[in-house]
């Protein structure tokens, strides 16, 4: 690109859909770094170490999870929203919608 070029409504829109790529798989690894070993201790404490017992144990695998799921939605939900505020802004759109 030239430098008239990068001040264009795409280049902008490009450097949007960049950015907000590189913020969507942050989340992702740092959700999976975090969801990820606290389901493998959890499922250490119940199957290796029998701490708690198995057949409650699956129900705190399974509230776990779900409260991730929910917990990784709500956060894919914001960054979809910021990323439709940012691109609306790069095009010159009304930035208050």
């Amino acid at each position: 690109m030239t430098s008239a070029d990068e001040t264009s409504i795409a280049a902008r829109v490009q450097a949007v859909h960049t950015d907000f790529t590189r913020r969507q798989t942050r989340l992702f690894l740092t959700f999976a770094l975090i969801e990820g070993p606290v389901l493998l201790l959890l499922a250490v404490a119940i199957y290796g170490f029998e701490l708690i017992e198995p057949q409650i144990g699956v129900w705190f695998l399974l509230a776990v999870a779900m409260v991730g799921g929910f917990l990784l939605s709500a956060l894919l939900l914001r960054l979809v929203q910021a990323r439709a505020r940012a691109v609306a802004q790069a095009r010159g759109d009304n930035p208050l919608f």
